[in-house]
């Protein structure tokens, strides 16, 4: 329609990762805040992309912090967790936008609620990775970063109906 939607970078918080911002506005071609959205704490921050959707709802992707106990209660290998012991997760959320300062989260979808694991058989998630292509294997890495799975982009398939992340 002509408006311009935008990422903002907004204070740094304890999750301070490249890409991270924080905000979303939309302008219209005149340069004018039409609205404005922000998640920008020490849990949940917006990063990277955003993406409008066809009834004008607007993806985004959130890292969303987790502790040192939420890690290992999934089967993360302690071996394999930062020494502050917080790990990012991912979520996508869609946010309905209410201008010009309102907003509504209609619909989230979280990476944590979809791990796999076969380092430890008394946590959930445990199983054979190889047989679970639809899950995340939460020790797949061998860094020890916060920001293990790190997304960049996201993007909407209208044909199939299918959020895209990368």
């Amino acid at each position: 329609n002509g408006n311009l939607l935008r990422t903002k970078r907004l204070a740094t918080t304890a999750i301070n990762g490249g890409g991270g911002g924080g905000g979303v506005e939309i302008f219209d071609w005149d340069s004018n805040l039409k609205w404005s959205f922000e998640l920008n704490t020490d849990v949940l921050r917006l990063h990277h992309d955003v993406k409008i959707l066809p009834n004008g709802n607007v993806l985004m992707i959130v890292w969303e912090a987790k502790t040192r106990e939420e890690a290992l209660a999934v089967g993360r290998n302690p071996d394999l967790l930062p020494a502050n012991g917080i790990v990012w997760s991912e979520q996508i959320i869609e946010v309905k936008p209410l201008p010009p300062d309102n907003s509504e989260i209609v619909w989230r979808w979280s990476l944590w609620d979809h791990l796999v694991q076969d380092f430890d058989e008394t946590k959930q998630g445990f199983g054979v990775v190889s047989d679970h292509p639809e899950l995340v294997d939460v020790n797949y890495v061998s860094s020890v970063i916060s920001d293990w799975i790190h997304a960049n982009a996201l993007d909407y398939n209208a044909e199939l109906d299918q959020i895209v992340l990368s």
